[in-house]
């Protein structure tokens, strides 16, 4: 049976320190699932990635901010850039988006941009064939009619991430107020909580 979930590209640093709080120290490129369960060192990658396109044209270039500076960056930017998507998989082939994908219009899958180079998808009148590129011979297929469930599990997993989000940054910060307003930036932009029908 195919799944949809939505995953995050973990992109390399050049040096960890350069981070506001710990990150992942495991090999970079690579995709990690967004749900209630991922690890805080991963949610602390995300953050971080966050936090770096959130950065001030202003901010001195050797300025390295706290924590809490780091996080407002975060709540009170006008536009975010999540470099994440939908992977397609079943139990032989997962097919995850292409390279720099934003997860911003997440809810048009499958009819957004994927990334470069991207999955192959092709509707067909039984579903969704989902192929890495137009040379692999083992497609994930949507059956015709699965995918608003499919789609509503992608919504529930990423809700559950925002809970584990805004928990990771109220033990950080010590901040409820600010955690909740880093948060609530993100869900604005990547249209999490609104319901599906809605949009």
């Amino acid at each position: 049976m195919a799944t949809l979930r939505a995953v995050v590209e973990i992109e390399p640093w050049a040096d960890e320190d350069d981070a506001p709080w710990p990150i992942e120290k495991a090999e970079p490129y690579r995709w990690e699932v967004l749900d209630g369960s991922t690890a805080p060192a991963t949610i602390g990658t995300v953050m971080a990635a966050l936090a770096r396109w959130c950065r001030p044209e202003d901010a001195e270039e050797d300025f390295e901010p706290t924590a809490v500076e780091a996080l407002r960056w975060i709540a009170e930017a006008e536009y975010l850039v999540l470099s994440a998507g939908i992977r397609a998989a079943d139990a032989e082939t997962a097919v995850n988006p292409g390279c720099c994908v934003d997860l911003e219009n997440w809810r048009d899958w499958p009819n957004t941009w994927h990334g470069h180079p991207g999955p192959q998808i092709k509707h067909a009148d039984d579903g969704l064939w989902i192929r890495e590129d137009e040379k692999s011979q083992s497609p994930v297929k949507i059956a015709a009619g699965a995918l608003p469930g499919l789609m509503a599990g992608v919504r529930e997993d990423l809700i559950a991430f925002l809970g584990a989000a805004e928990r990771w940054a109220a033990d950080l910060s010590a901040d409820a107020g600010l955690a909740a307003a880093v948060i609530a930036n993100v869900d604005r932009h990547v249209l999490v909580s609104a319901p599906l029908e809605q949009l």
